[in-house]
């Protein structure tokens, strides 16, 4: 009997930049994977594209770029086959959201999920932003509760026009703890502040270390996360508050973290700590993660976790779209739609 076959996007040629990792993908047939016990299969309906995407492409993510591979971190789907047990029968039909954990990724028209990491999507919540559900939704929960637990009073962020940040600042503004927002030119600042926030700050500023180390100090930001690396995260740290923290969880620099003056961390107890949202997932218990996808959902639902996407296409498009995903990533999310018929790209 001839095995079934599925769509799905394959790496399998290492790249040293991205635009070279990106070209050097392609659309392949292979064959539709059977779930074993424990897993379901699910028929892709989105796949998105996360920075943590771009780092895996190039073989500088957490999980290991094995060639070739079916990238892809998150996504959503319908569950249409199951490998047995009643976990797998009751999920069969409905429509899920999925993340890789350690398997060939989403960007594919089927992935075998593990069962118990399927999470039901509501009605209210649509295929495009059950897509982008998991990552960020989770990212933004642990951020806000580390800087609960460590009480303090006021928060920082780099790359302050993500959509990973709008999702913090929407937490924040629910406990009530004032974000620093710093973004790379004039006209974010201006979206910024005519959304209603009071303190961002433009990086290409000449004045921009000083009027950061007043905000924090009138605010007593003394946590920052950030997205950058490179010699933002030390720059940042140094003007800080005393016993400030900087929480590292992503490197769009590509660059080590630089200028962390040793007079910070002696004499001033500041520290430089990592992020990683896997790990977090990992070690939250299931009823605390279930908790924190009723709240993700029900702030989707409430128009206050919306992700913005800047295009959608099929897997003929794909390629096309993350180039300019890549250059353009504070304009939102973009979406595979695997099942879709069109070969360009819908902008």
């Amino acid at each position: 009997m001839t095995q079934r076959k599925m769509k799905a996007i394959q790496i399998d040629t290492p790249a040293a930049d991205i635009e070279k990792a990106i070209q050097s993908l392609k659309v392949v047939e292979l064959p539709i994977p059977k779930p074993g016990p424990g897993e379901v299969l699910v028929k892709m309906g989105a796949a998105t594209c996360n920075p943590s995407d771009l780092a895996y492409l190039l073989g500088v993510y957490g999980t290991k770029l094995v060639l070739p591979s079916v990238p892809g971190i998150e996504g959503m789907g319908t569950v249409v086959e199951t490998g047995g047990g009643a976990l797998g029968w009751w999920l069969k039909g409905k429509r899920v959201a999925v993340a890789l954990r350690g398997r060939a990724g989403v960007w594919a028209e089927y992935f075998i999920a593990k069962q118990r990491e399927c999470v039901i999507l509501k009605e209210s919540v649509s295929d495009e932003q059950g897509a982008t559900l998991l990552v960020n939704g989770f990212s933004a929960v642990a951020m806000i509760e580390q800087a609960k637990k460590e009480g303090h009073k006021g928060i920082v962020l780099n790359a302050a026009a993500s959509q990973l940040a709008s999702k913090i600042r929407a937490l924040a503004k629910m406990h009530h703890i004032p974000v620093v927002n710093i973004v790379r030119n004039q006209a974010q600042v201006e979206k910024l502040t005519n959304s209603g926030e009071k303190w961002t700050l433009n990086s290409q500023d000449e004045q921009y270390l000083q009027k950061l180390g007043e905000m924090t100090r009138s605010l007593d930001a003394t946590i920052a996360f950030d997205a950058i690396a490179g010699e933002a995260t030390g720059k940042m740290l140094n003007v800080m508050p005393e016993g400030s923290v900087m929480v590292v969880y992503g490197a769009m620099s590509r660059e080590a973290c630089k200028e962390i003056s040793a007079k910070s961390l002696i004499f001033e107890r500041k520290r430089v700590e990592g992020f990683w949202v896997s790990t977090w997932v990992n070690k939250s218990s299931l009823l605390h993660k279930m908790r924190s996808l009723n709240l993700i959902q029900e702030l989707v639902k409430q128009g206050e976790f919306v992700t913005q996407v800047q295009g959608t296409s099929g897997f003929e498009g794909w390629k096309d779209l993350l180039l300019t995903y890549s250059h353009k990533l504070s304009e939102g999310k973009v979406i595979l739609t695997p099942s879709s018929d069109s070969h360009a790209p819908k902008q």
